[in-house]
């Protein structure tokens, strides 16, 4: 017999056609199967008809609740959906990405978007990205006259997309309040073509990495309130210092360690940290600074290339000094005799082995003390201990200088100092001691535990004689 669908010609009872010249049972089978495919197919068809018909319903009944928002809460969300950045307008992650694609999700929310200069305020911009430049002047005229924050990361060659950019900021100079540059250097020029630069509303400036010649782009102008340098030569920028208040500085040399405490003399906040040798020929004038509080020195790694940075200053409304270097400890004395200065608060980081403390006399008026890390035991003994810090009230230590000094048997010596001498009330009193977790050193509860045991020894009353033990757990707990 043969099959009439597929001309199969069989003599066997069970693959015969059901007819005489009808399909084969083969075919026969096939035939079904496709009759559910066909039916399964119309069945996600008309679900799917019905999905998009309960999907417009959906849309036309919550659609309604969005588009009722008011177009300053519209804008808020907005707001909030912001990538993360810090001071400087920089941006980890891809979280600019995650925004973009939120306000394109319709032409209503990207009008709103649009309509909204804060959120074109902060830029960060890498010049390493291909056809980054293109989309800034959009950008910048979104922001409409706000104050602006760029970041710029990237080299600005003579035939790279930094040229465009110099551009563009010559048209927004005078909205910029803070201004980033990473590895950027603007080309090489005598910077007559940046003059119609204007600062005037610029109030914060970094620059990180160094940078061989003076920053064209830059001019008088530019009167910022806070600075932060990483290799950049002070004398090198083209600002004005009138209105600087906050300075970090790292590897500086002697001569802009100079020029920084001469010009800025509004600065009240300084930061450096290793200075550069001082050439042979070269010596720090007696300098008087009448507004600077703050003082972090970190020098250098050989101390004896600038051995004598605090003989020439004068600074009479110091209150907090920070340092690493303990060569510094041996001139803070004579400093607050020469400037009269109420010193209160004192921050070291004792990693010399060799603390001069023999070579200084006693820095009365210091009542806080924190001590981060310290490498000799006998030393920090002697510090807290001795005449150095009289009016010591306030004691911070470093997990790690705790735990040496509780090894030693010193902390009920200095606990003793917290309870009233019987000659003197108020005498070598501390008000309070505090011990914080350092941040490579994780104790265990174990270890933590007999703290408080030897504590409960000597009587002390943790929270209410100031003793405080913190540590990560006891934050989470």
């Amino acid at each position: 017999m043969t099959c009439w669908l597929c001309k199969f010609e069989t003599t066997e009872l069970a693959k015969a056609p059901i007819c005489k010249d009808g399909p084969c049972q083969i075919c026969t089978e096939v035939t079904e199967v496709d009759e559910e495919i066909n039916q399964a197919v119309a069945t996600l068809r008309r679900l799917l008809a019905k999905r998009s018909d309960i999907l417009s319903e959906h849309n036309r009944v919550h659609g309604t609740l969005i588009h009722q928002l008011p177009v300053e809460l519209k804008s808020r969300i907005f707001e909030l959906l912001l990538p993360s950045c810090d001071d400087w307008g920089v941006i980890y992650g891809s979280g600019m990405q995650s925004f973009l694609a939120a306000i394109s999700v319709c032409r209503g929310w990207r009008d709103v978007a649009l309509s909204n200069p804060f959120l074109w305020s902060t830029m960060h911009i890498d010049l390493k990205t291909p056809d980054i430049c293109s989309g800034i002047n959009d950008w910048i005229l979104r922001s409409r006259a706000l104050p602006l924050t760029l970041h710029i990361q990237g080299d600005c060659t003579p035939t790279g997309p930094g040229l465009s950019l110099v551009d563009t900021l010559s048209h927004c100079s005078n909205r910029l309040q803070s201004l980033s540059l990473e590895e950027f250097s603007s080309p090489i020029s005598d910077g007559s073509q940046y003059n119609n630069f204007q600062y005037h509303r610029l109030t914060q400036l970094r620059i990180i990495s160094p940078i061989e010649q003076s920053l064209s782009l830059l001019n008088p102008t530019a009167s910022p309130k806070m600075v932060e340098l990483y290799a950049v030569s002070l004398r090198s920028l083209q600002i004005s210092w009138n209105r600087l208040i906050h300075v970090t500085a790292t590897y500086i040399d002697l001569e802009d360690f100079t020029l920084l405490f001469q010009q800025a003399t509004q600065m009240t906040f300084c930061e450096i940290s290793h200075i550069k040798p001082i050439p042979s020929n070269f010596s720090m004038p007696p300098i008087i600074h009448h507004r600077l509080k703050t003082l972090e020195l970190y020098p250098a790694e050989r101390w004896d290339a600038v051995p004598d940075l605090l003989v020439p200053l004068t600074l009479p409304c110091l209150r907090k000094v920070s340092t690493n270097e303990l060569t510094l400890l041996t001139q803070l004395p004579a400093l607050v005799c020469r400037s009269s200065c109420p010193l209160t608060s004192l921050t070291l980081f004792l990693n010399s082995e060799d603390l001069p403390f023999d070579e200084s006399g006693p820095l009365p008026g210091v009542t806080d003390v924190v001590i981060e890390n310290c490498a000799d035991v006998d030393a920090m003994t002697r510090l807290l201990l001795g005449e150095y810090l009289p009016d010591l009230r306030h004691l911070t230590l470093g997990f790690n200088a705790f735990e040496m000094l509780w090894d030693i048997g010193v902390i009920p010596s200095l606990l003793d100092r917290k309870r009233p001498r019987l000659d003197d009330p108020n005498g070598g009193r501390l008000h309070k001691f505090i011990v914080v977790k350092d941040p490579i050193f994780v104790p265990d509860r174990m270890w933590i535990s007999e703290i408080w045991d030897g504590l409960k020894e000597f009587n002390v009353a943790v929270r209410e004689d100031g003793f405080e033990l913190l540590t990560d757990w006891d934050l989470v707990d």
